[in-house]
């Protein structure tokens, strides 16, 4: 299976997936570290693909979404951005509405108090 067609199954066979350098509970870099804690706080489920262990996916996902960086968070298979867009869209309420557009369970209280956190 090539790099691309794993990454297709991974995209659309998990609900929430962030491709992010290390894992979920073992961050690699700041960035990753980032979204996975805004991901982990919620309380979401998601599935974390290490592009460090294999640098084939880690160049394939870059060609896949046309997105020069990682982390790359995915939901319900679409390409929803990185880092900075992620802490914008939590900030903004727009990554709630998104989670409940699609299905995805997040902790309501635990992403207002993240905007809490963040306010002036």
């Amino acid at each position: 299976m090539s790099a691309v067609d794993q990454i297709k199954t991974t995209v659309t066979s998990n609900d929430v997936v962030l491709f992010m350098k290390g894992t979920k509970m073992m961050p690699q870099c700041g960035f990753s570290s980032r979204v996975a804690g805004v991901l982990n706080y919620m309380g979401v489920e998601f599935a974390d693909v290490n592009v460090l262990a294999d640098p084939e996916i880690r160049q394939g996902i870059k060609e896949f979404s046309d997105w020069p960086t990682i982390p790359q968070l995915y939901v319900k298979g679409e390409f929803v951005g990185g880092c900075d867009i992620v802490t914008e869209m939590t900030l903004s309420g727009e990554l709630d509405a998104l989670f409940e557009a699609n299905g995805v369970k997040f902790d309501k209280d635990a992403a207002a108090k993240i905007r809490q956190a963040n306010e002036g």
